[in-house]
């Protein structure tokens, strides 16, 4: 009976509907991405086997990067959760973690609707802001990122100090250095958030910030990344990413300069126009605000993470799919509240016509930009590519043994990363069949990193050899496994 009233207390508040809905949606459309084989070993089957391999209590070597995964980006916060994985031994627990840490940013967004008076509609109205934003449910279906752990305490953070309720300071910096451990490249944002507070001379704290995130980077970076990872994971091998080349990194004027007019050619390029529209498309309203230059302020903490995307090379980091602009959501959200709320200018900035049904005005919105950004209308065709194969593929993958080493396809890996050793057919690499006891291919769809060609020819290989034997073969899925 109190479990009962317990249940029915927790639906009654509007924010866990929120908060649920949110879940629900997240975890299962993850989940059903990927048991439509639409996942991929980048990053996926990559973070499972090593998040697999900590709740073995084995070194965490990722076969698929070849290098220890603290040599990726110095995700310390893998550990937690593999210690975890001892508890939900699933591929799934990660799409479950994923799914609570990006609708439970919803509660600091509360707190801030609260210190703003905001009434009922509003707040349904920045609540679905936040949650459709079209980069939330993008990223929930692409795979598992670490990074996404950190959304809910950066929402936290920023808005304790929009309110000035930070006390205790060691509860604040306990959870920056939780985003800390999620990656590497975090610390250019908490970077962003100390730079923030020196703005609004909070001198003391935002140097303290801004020290605790160089001291992080260079520690992480230029110590335990190197490490771990030896010269494959170096930080060095990111620079591709802003089109440069490792042979211009040495310390000559000609070098520097050639690197400085590369990056200003693709600071002020047409696709960072597109880039920038597409992130401000969904709150596009708020440059209808008088004071929208004040606005503007709440992206300084996103700002070096913002730098950083627009004078890359590469589209990742250009769009509203993949991880790289996730960060900006919690900085628009409390953007979106301040301006329709009851403090300050708030509301009263809007044009009249807007000003009088802003909150309808903002959840129709939100509803429209989620259906042209998001990528739900993926579930309906784009995702049912495996279909044909999808029996075939869960019958061969059920004959693996756990122990055995796998090569197989791209979209295969992430069904059976959870072992020692596991790799997938990449037609630029070199295979050397020795370092495998069961191969699973898909002769009709490669995957990527791979071609029909290139799998044909291991298949004939395999085929001829009296070293394999096919296990199964059907609707193109081909299992060979080494002889007993």
């Amino acid at each position: 009976m109190k479990m009962k009233f317990k249940l029915f207390s927790f639906l009654r508040n509007e924010t866990n509907i929120f908060f649920l809905s949110g879940f629900f949606v997240y975890t299962f459309a993850s989940s059903l991405r990927h048991f439509w084989f639409q996942s991929s070993s980048w990053d996926l089957g990559i973070f499972d086997q090593a998040i697999y391999l900590i709740s073995q209590g084995e070194n965490p070597f990722s076969t698929l990067l070849g290098f220890h995964i603290l040599g990726d980006h110095g995700a310390l916060v893998l550990y937690p959760i593999g210690y975890l994985s001892k508890i939900f031994n699933s591929t799934y627990f990660l799409f479950v973690i994923q799914g609570i840490a990006l609708s439970s940013s919803i509660f600091p967004l509360e707190k801030f609707t609260n210190f703003n008076k905001l009434n009922k509609n509003s707040v349904r109205a920045s609540f679905l802001v936040l949650l459709m934003y079209p980069v939330i449910f993008n990223i929930s279906i692409f795979d598992f990122h670490p990074e996404v752990l950190a959304l809910p305490l950066v929402l936290d953070i920023f808005v304790s100090l929009k309110i000035n309720n930070i006390y205790p300071l060691w509860k604040l910096f306990l959870k920056i250095f939780f985003i800390l451990t999620c990656k590497v490249s975090n610390s250019f944002m908490v970077f962003g958030l100390g730079i923030w507070l020196i703005t609004k001379r909070f001198y003391q704290l935002g140097f303290s910030i801004l020290l605790t995130a160089l001291l992080w980077f260079y520690f992480i970076a230029i110590k335990l990344i190197p490490y771990f990872g030896g010269e494959n994971s170096s930080i060095i091998r990111q620079v591709s990413k802003f089109g440069i080349e490792r042979e211009l990194l040495i310390y000559d004027i000609n070098s520097i300069f050639t690197i400085m007019m590369r990056l200003l050619i693709q600071l002020f390029n047409i696709s960072n126009l597109e880039y920038l529209f597409l992130l401000t498309f969904p709150v596009i309203y708020l440059l209808m605000h008088r004071e929208r230059l004040k606005i503007l302020t709440n992206l300084i903490p996103f700002s070096p993470l913002l730098f950083l995307n627009l004078v890359s090379n590469i589209s990742p980091m250009k769009d509203l799919i993949h991880q790289y602009s996730l960060f900006i959501v919690p900085f628009l959200s409390v953007s979106v509240i301040e301006t329709i709320g009851s403090f300050n200018s708030g509301l009263v900035q809007y044009p009249l016509w807007f000003r009088k049904k802003a909150p309808k005005i903002i959840m129709l919105w939100s509803i429209f930009t989620f259906l042209i950004f998001s990528r739900f209308t993926f579930f309906f065709g784009h995702f049912h590519t495996h279909f044909d194969s999808f029996s075939s593929r869960k019958e061969a993958i059920s004959m693996i043994r756990p122990s055995s080493s796998i090569l197989t396809t791209n979209d295969l890996v992430p069904h059976l990363s959870r072992r020692k050793s596991i790799k997938f057919t990449n037609s630029n690499s070199i295979i050397n069949f020795n370092d495998f006891d069961e191969i699973l291919l898909d002769l009709k769809k490669p995957g990527w990193g791979s071609t029909l060609n290139y799998v044909d020819n291991i298949y004939s290989k395999l085929n001829s050899s009296k070293l394999w034997k096919k296990r199964y073969e059907k609707d193109g899925i081909v299992l060979f496994s080494t002889e007993d």
